[in-house]
């Protein structure tokens, strides 16, 4: 602790912001004037004005990775050199985060500043965004959430009978219907809650903070919606899922194998919940 309190210091002579993360809560830690190691009672993303996770945290990158990353973040028509490394204080990990301010106006002399804050904005929701239904994609989890260990809950979603609509109406009736169940699931989510489409028809949801009761609840909630989804140009079509769930658990990797075997095991009667 005294070598990174003595670290920050010097740091402090040449970034404008210098903190720790601990990703896994998204919570902010620094050094207060009488030298404590202090958290504050915000998310580290306020310091961006987000309301939820960066969806190109390098943070989560450096933690997963144990490295160190870079990128470009930004304050209203400020732009920002963001450096993240992984550290260690007392045994315990953390994400070093510097950040500066960029004025120098060559960077952004072929753009202009506002054009490259919305350069980097789209290429971010480009790398970690599903084009077809705007949630975020499987690299968006692999990258971001999957090495991150904190209590959470999963569930991982499938379509069912999704081929037989492709087959019998056509693929735009398949996108509309993704689209759909996608803009009905959304609406049932709050800002912490994390929706990826993993793979075709497939989805995952991490919650966090529910107790399994209620992860049973709203998992039902989910199912019931999907069920009540009438498509408009395909009034024949009945949707329903199929969803599989895992509450409180440690470790995201493995909690992805053990929510699919709760998946497979309710697909064998269709439009259910299976929760362990």
């Amino acid at each position: 602790m005294d070598e990174a309190r003595a670290l920050v210091t010097q740091l402090n002579l040449v970034f404008d912001i210098v903190r720790f993360v601990d990703v896994r809560m998204m919570q902010e830690y620094t050094f207060a004037e009488d030298g404590q190691f202090i958290g504050h009672p915000y998310h580290c993303y306020n310091v961006w004005k987000k309301k939820r996770r960066c969806e190109n945290c390098i943070s989560a990158k450096a933690f997963i990775h144990r490295g160190r990353m870079t990128k470009f973040e930004f304050i209203d028509n400020e732009v920002y050199h963001v450096i993240a490394m992984y550290t260690e204080i007392d045994k315990i990990a953390y994400v070093l985060e510097m950040v500066t301010l960029i004025t120098d106006e060559a960077l952004f002399s072929a753009y202009g500043n506002n054009e490259f804050v919305e350069t980097i904005n789209r290429y971010n929701r480009k790398l970690y965004t599903d084009p077809l239904t705007g949630v975020y994609n499987r690299r968006y989890y692999e990258e971001q959430l999957s090495g991150l260990s904190k209590e959470f809950s999963i569930a991982m979603l499938d379509v069912d009978d999704f081929k037989n609509i492709n087959d019998t109406y056509g693929h735009k009736a398949g996108d509309d219907s993704l689209c759909n169940i996608v803009t009905t699931i959304s609406s049932l989510l709050v800002e912490d809650d994390s929706l990826i489409r993993y793979g075709g028809d497939e989805f995952l949801i991490l919650f966090q903070h529910m107790n399994k009761t209620g992860f049973i609840q709203k998992l039902e909630s989910i199912r019931k919606a999907v069920e009540n989804i009438r498509l408009q140009d395909y009034p024949s079509i009945k949707l329903s899922v199929s969803i599989g769930g895992i509450s409180a658990i440690q470790e995201a990797m493995d909690a992805i194998e053990a929510a699919d075997i709760q998946l497979y095991k309710a697909k064998h009667s269709k439009n259910c919940v299976q929760v362990d």
